[in-house]
């Protein structure tokens, strides 16, 4: 009989250690709820998103414009030389290559600052778009009580089920947004 209480004792301390890793408490059994989101195509179908893109449509073809006319400046030049090269003598022939490889070098430099200067726009008009969609997103998130929303082209993804994917949720929810907050500027 003494082989009994040490067993019940055992018995006892095994089903106390089993309740208390089986009870949890409500946080611990929520269940994780996770979505992701299509940036690009909410800018991209967004009203203020397409208002953004149209702005930066309209400087983009400015500035290619101009760097066009500057490219066919350059090309004519270049078309120029190769036609008149022959006739000229050694020193005024070597001066317009000079000058032909100088104008293609400012046009190089040109488009590099054009490239530059587009990237500066894009990222200055998008910024506001991109902070007030943040809010938007952190709205959904915490309505719907998801636990995580991650960006559908992130490194990493390789997988989504369509259900989690709450771009046109997000899309719908911002357009609302800047119609109210038009509204209210108006008034």
């Amino acid at each position: 009989m003494k082989g009994r209480p040490s067993s019940i004792s055992a018995l006892l301390v095994f089903l106390l250690t089993a309740v208390l890793c089986c009870s949890v408490t409500a946080e611990e059994t929520a269940q994780v709820k996770i979505a992701v989101i299509n940036m690009q195509k909410v800018v991209r179908k967004s009203v203020a998103g397409q208002k953004a893109m149209e702005k930066l449509n309209k400087k983009f073809e400015n500035l290619q414009e101009k760097l066009r006319a500057k490219q066919d400046e350059t090309k004519a030049f270049k078309e120029d030389l190769e036609k008149k090269g022959p006739l000229m003598n050694e020193a005024a022939k070597a001066e317009k290559e000079r000058e032909y490889k100088k104008a293609l070098r400012n046009f190089k430099d040109e488009s590099d600052d054009a490239q530059f200067e587009m990237r500066q726009a894009e990222s200055k008009s998008m910024e506001p778009v991109l902070k007030e969609l943040e809010k938007v997103v952190s709205h959904i998130g915490e309505k719907h009580g998801y636990t995580l929303i991650l960006e559908e082209n992130m490194p990493g993804i390789y997988f989504i089920d369509s259900g989690v994917d709450i771009t046109d949720e997000v899309i719908k929810a911002y357009d609302n947004e800047v119609k109210s907050k038009d509204k209210k500027g108006k008034e």
